[in-house]
């Protein structure tokens, strides 16, 4: 990729150029730029399967359609879309009675309109801020009340959302493995789950249905429970259609060979695999106060093989995508997750492409 000699870095206008988005790489402490670099490679046009990004949306303060500038790095590089925040379950339905959805038509009127799908994320999940309040509280009936809450909200978006994380995050990784003792799991012990994925399927029997979690990748324990719930699924015609994998890594861990072998079980049951949420942690233990480009280099590496395995482990029909948990490292969720600076996606605050972008780009295109 072309190189920036000297610190500066190198930063155009892309209102100025077009779609075009220049690639960049730190140097040396000269400071002149080499002239006329070249356009980026579009990653969406090196892949046969979605490549997408997690976006703001909403009023929310980094929001699509509020920070207006990120919309040609993202129209240019991406095909699928999601959104981090505004289509989980306190958005979308926040009193009994009451269906919000104006935020997320917005959103999947933009992905229409540029030619992108929407993965919907998600419709039911755990934790405490993100459950409703009045859900908290009801008393009524919870089989009839969860499966209108799914089934409102998948027919809403029927044809218009691609997929759907339909139950996120429902195992407790604690050894021995089980279900999450969520509110969900105490109300209706883990049968929520599979009617879930049947609510949503009686909704939009279009769209492909999935369950997604964190540490399946690197937890054997937590696979092994994942798979075995996968099997009970498949064995009692419970519609599933893949798994996400949402794959928050560090730069050195999991070893790859895990990585390997929890998408190769998946695939082998004839699913769909996604890499859901990525994102690469280069800062752990190390107290960097800044990206240096030993580590950037390091997280290319980790980039490249984890797609390389994605490529290799996953049949070419049974790959449902590979999106990045957000644009550049600034808005990342990890720097708050962690409470440490953090730089693990591929675009650095200015919008140009750092290495592990290169590491994406020599994995799909097998450099």
């Amino acid at each position: 990729m072309h190189k920036l000699i000297g610190r500066a870095l190198l930063s155009l206008s892309l209102a100025g150029i077009g779609n075009a988005v220049f690639a960049t790489e730190q140097g040396s402490d000269a400071a002149s730029a080499v002239a006329n670099p070249q356009p980026a490679p579009v990653l969406k046009n090196l892949a046969a399967f979605p490549v997408g990004v997690a976006v703001s949306a909403g009023d929310e303060r980094r929001s699509l359609f509020r920070k207006t500038d990120q919309q040609a790095l993202i129209n240019q590089q991406f095909n699928s879309l999601v959104a981090t925040n505004i289509m989980k379950m306190r958005y979308l339905h926040p009193a009994e009675d009451v269906f919000a959805f104006d935020d997320a038509d917005a959103l999947a009127n933009y992905a229409k309109e540029h030619g992108m799908i929407l993965h919907g994320h998600a419709l039911v999940w755990h934790p405490d801020y993100q459950v409703p309040a009045w859900m908290k509280n009801y008393n009524g009936d919870w089989d009839a009340m969860l499966t209108n809450h799914v089934g409102q909200i998948a027919r809403h978006f029927s044809g218009r959302v691609a997929s759907w994380d339909v139950a996120n995050e429902v195992i407790d990784e604690n050894v021995p493995a089980a279900y999450r003792p969520s509110l969900f799991y105490q109300k209706m012990g883990k049968s929520y789950i599979e009617k879930a994925f049947i609510a949503a399927h009686a909704a939009d029997p279009a769209a492909d249905l999935y369950y997604n979690d964190f540490n399946t990748e690197s937890v054997q324990s937590k696979l092994d429970f994942m798979l075995g719930m996968i099997d009970d699924f498949k064995a009692r015609q419970i519609p599933i259609h893949g798994i996400g994998f949402q794959m928050h890594v560090d730069v050195d861990y999991p070893s790859i060979a895990q990585i390997r072998k929890s998408f190769r079980e998946v695939a082998d049951r004839g699913l769909k695999v996604r890499i859901s949420e990525l994102d690469v942690a280069v800062n752990k233990h190390k107290n960097l106060k800044s990206l240096t480009p030993a580590v950037a280099i390091a997280q290319k590496a980790r980039y490249k093989e984890i797609v390389t395995a994605y490529l290799e482990e996953v049949p070419a029909a049974q790959r449902g995508g590979i999106t990045v948990w957000g644009l550049v490292d600034g808005e990342t969720w990890l720097s708050g997750f962690h409470k440490r600076a953090e730089w693990p996606l591929l675009f650095r605050d200015d919008y140009t492409t750092k290495p592990a972008f290169d590491g994406v780009v020599e994995a799909l295109t097998g450099q």
